[in-house]
């Protein structure tokens, strides 16, 4: 076979597909959250062998709306959300979710 051919049969490396950072994934999940929960006193991710995404409410009545507006936001990226007290803040309340991705 000649040169020629053997040019035309080769196919290029396909070129990898550039995948976002963790950290805009996570600023694009906190933008969310954010835009949803404007009146939110904090909303701040933590990871201790879980990533888990904690918004501080104000008013108790905020609670329930919290935790169903986080079962619905971003498809389903939050599960296992609960309430809580916020640490060093008597007067504040901490809806808490994992994270799934």
């Amino acid at each position: 076979m000649s040169e020629a051919t053997y040019v035309n049969q080769i196919e290029p490396f396909p070129q990898p597909q550039r995948s976002t950072s963790i950290a805009d994934e996570l600023g694009k999940l906190l933008d969310q959250v954010k835009s949803e929960f404007p009146k939110a006193v904090n909303i701040i991710f933590e990871f201790d062998g879980k990533l888990k995404l904690h918004v501080d409410v104000r008013a108790g009545e905020e609670i329930s709306t919290a935790e169903a507006r986080l079962a619905s936001l971003c498809g389903g990226t939050f599960t296992n959300i609960h309430h809580g007290a916020t640490p060093h803040h008597p007067f504040f309340h901490r809806v808490t979710a994992e994270v799934e991705r």
